[in-house]
């Protein structure tokens, strides 16, 4: 079966299980939709294995569709690495996603709507993923942000989840207009959609036509589509607000789809973007992760907090694309889509747990009723925090490393404020993920230092003493045998029957968050698989990552000690930091407030000018031509009926009566006939007399 069938008979799959979860809806039992649905994912995901496995690359399959005049425009299917491994990384998260969802939307009187917006979701995505036109693009652009805007106000009996399904639509409207005008200049331009062929044709001009200022227009105007969609500044409000919509729809939309998309795309059109455009990227993208970070650090809402990192995380991204490492901001999306992943499930069941409740103020000591999930959520941490051993270290500091090249090329020493501010950004990183960890899981008066290594040190311990009963195995062979098997029958059960659906998934994306998932070498980005399948960008400081480590655990230690001090003034009832600083970076830097009094209020003010003006000149010069129309209308009415249809019906009336007093002539009788004569002899005489 080829490559381009499978991929079709999978969509076709997907749109399948949205029209019949959302037709039977209310038909079918959660069961059966959940089932479904999970059944038609992980046949998505084998597909995705399979396509991998057939060893297609570099084709673009073309189907026409319309035309435009004498233009054809085509339905393009790329295949290539990029396209595989996000086309199951989005997958295969997803799967997990709805895994999670079974438990977590259980009972919801809307579960089937929800299954069928998430098959609708995973569509759209993989529409993106495999499309080979920015046209096909933009359409399937277009879908994720629709199918954003149903799953963020899902619960639309609540104000605040309308209202943020409703900013995330509208701000990404903004961003998709800047990217559409970058379509048309792009097609203008370059006379084609097709990315390959954008890609050849920007490969073979000149250095100085490839920085001209129509491709740095292009270039900043495609990459306003990702400022929306991934959430850069200043079109960043959005994301923290989207926490209202359901915690796996969060996982979803930060792991492997919506914010995704725009660093998807930017690795896509990586070609075209000039010199300039890719500095306007690096500037944006270390302000987005500075400031992200930033407002992560003070957060008390478990999901807000961690859709700051997002923000952050997603503008490290954006500075390895600017910086030119391209494959490294690709590496850091696909290792950060299973962390976060993790990171959002975990919370979703800590919420879950704690009856929705999302202040992390209101948690504490949960490692002991939920342990899987603290594990689970502890191990996602330790990879955004960048740790070694965990996937975060690997793809983090191989971007800052780039990040150092880069600016080591530059024309001046000032550029190396940017690596300088992403190795900041990494101690950030790791202070607000030792907070939350600190705040949700352990007892306040707790060190959680002192418990990770004790727990270091019982597993130590344990396995010591494994290693001691095989070598003194002669004493009591049989007898410690049958303690050792009876221990772990009971400590499995035990381990067991505490997985459902929401550990199992937090456990797998746990597990994907490990450096040895992708690299046998914890140390070493370089010999991954990732950068065995994608070129690795060639960089000399290698040093930056060992300082990364170091930045990396100061940062997790700083956090111990200052939340370790926060606990002691914190205050369940504020709903608000103090202090003005604090409380400007925890309100997002009033972003929000200042968009309202730049647009929203300035129309609001001006709407009832413009509808006294619409009602009293607009709607008075259109009354006023409707009342001529219809007074002209009557008189032509008047004039038609008592002048025209009088005198056609007079002329019609006299020619019936004269025919009729004429018509007695011809009867047929001699003595008519006579005195017609008679009388039209005196008539002519007469004439004859007077003339």
């Amino acid at each position: 079966m080829s490559a381009e069938l499978v991929i079709l008979l999978n969509i076709l799959f997907y749109l399948f299980g949205f029209s019949f979860c959302m037709y039977q809806r209310n038909k079918l039992s959660e069961q059966s939709i959940g089932f479904l649905s999970i059944i038609i994912n992980f046949i998505g995901v084998l597909f995705s294995m399979g396509i991998r496995l057939s060893d297609i690359s570099g084709d673009v399959i073309s189907y026409p569709w319309f035309y435009i005049s004498d233009k054809l425009f085509t339905i393009d299917i790329l295949l290539n690495d990029l396209t595989f491994l996000m086309y199951f990384v989005v997958q295969f998260i997803a799967l997990w996603v709805q895994v999670f969802s079974f438990k977590y939307m259980k009972g919801d009187p809307s579960f089937g709507r929800y299954y069928a917006y998430l098959n609708l979701f995973i569509l759209a995505m993989i529409g993106i993923v495999i499309s080979g036109n920015l046209f096909m693009i933009f359409m399937f652009w277009e879908l994720v942000g629709l199918c954003s805007y149903l799953l963020v106000g899902f619960w639309y009996e609540k104000k605040s989840a309308t209202n943020a399904a409703m900013k995330a639509f509208l701000v990404n409207r903004v961003g998709d207009v800047g990217f559409f005008i970058g379509i048309l200049l792009v097609y203008r331009y370059f006379g084609t959609l097709d990315i390959s062929v954008i890609a050849a044709k920007a490969q073979v001009m000149a250095s100085a036509s490839l920085n001209s200022p129509i491709i740095t227009t292009i270039g900043v105007l495609l990459f306003l589509g990702c400022v929306a969609k991934s959430a850069q500044l200043p079109l960043n409000i959005w994301l923290p607000d989207a926490m209202e919509g359901p915690t796996p729809v969060s996982a979803l939309i930060h792991a492997a789809t919506m914010v995704a998309a725009g660093i998807f795309l930017m690795a896509r059109i990586q070609p075209i973007l000039s010199q300039d455009a890719l500095l306007v990227m690096t500037i944006v993208g270390t302000l987005t992760m500075f400031f992200g970070a930033a407002s992560a650090l003070i957060q008390y809402d478990i999901k807000k907090l961690l859709a700051f990192s997002t923000i952050s995380q997603l503008g490290l991204m954006v500075v390895g694309i600017g910086v030119g490492a391209v494959n490294t901001a690709l590496f850091h999306l696909v290792t950060h889509a299973f962390f976060k992943a993790g990171l959002f499930l975990s919370a979703g069941a800590v919420i879950h747990h704690m009856h929705h409740e999302q202040d992390m103020r209101k948690m504490g000591d949960l490692r002991r009723e939920i342990p899987i999930i603290y594990y689970t959520y502890t191990i996602c941490a330790a990879a955004l925090a960048g740790i070694p051993f965990f996937s975060g270290f690997l793809s983090k500091d191989a971007i800052v490393v780039a990040a150092f090249e880069w600016a080591s090329h530059q024309p001046k020493q000032a550029f190396f404020i940017i690596p300088a501010i992403c190795l900041v950004v990494a101690a950030m990183s790791a202070y607000y993920m030792m907070r939350q960890v600190f705040l949700v899981f352990f007892e306040r008066e707790e060190n959680p230092l002192e418990l990770i290594s004790s727990s270091a040190k019982s597993i130590y311990k344990g396995v010591v003493k494994s290693i001691e009963g095989i070598v003194n195995v002669e004493d009591d062979e049989e007898r410690v045998e049958a303690e050792r098997r009876h221990a772990e029958e009971d400590s499995l059960m035990d381990f067991l029957s505490k997985i459902g659906p929401m550990e199992l998934s937090s456990i797998v994306m746990a597990i994907a968050s490990f450096g040895f998932i992708f690299s046998i070498n914890p140390f070493s980005a370089e010999s991954s698989w990732f950068f065995k399948t994608f070129e690795h960008e060639s960089h000399s400081y290698h040093w930056v990552a060992y300082i990364a480590i170091l930045v990396s655990l100061s940062g997790v230690l700083l956090g111990y000690i200052f939340t370790k001090e926060e606990v002691n003034r914190i205050d369940n009832e504020q709903s608000e930091p103090k202090g003005d600083i604090a409380r400007f970076i925890f309100k997002n830097y009033y972003l929000s407030e200042l968009y309202q009094w730049l647009l929203v209020r300035p129309m609001i003010w001006i709407s009832p000018k413009i509808n006294t003006f619409d009602r009293v000149v607009i709607d008075g010069f259109v009354n006023s031509v409707g009342t001529f129309t219809v007074a002209w209308s009557n008189l032509t009415h008047w004039f038609e009926k008592n002048v025209i249809d009088y005198f056609v019906n007079l002329v019609a009336s006299t020619t019936s009566k004269v025919g009729s007093y004429t018509r007695q002539i011809q009867n047929g009788k001699a003595q008519t006939y006579i005195i017609t004569i008679f009388i039209f002899v005196i008539i002519v005489m007469l004439i004859l007399l007077v003339g």
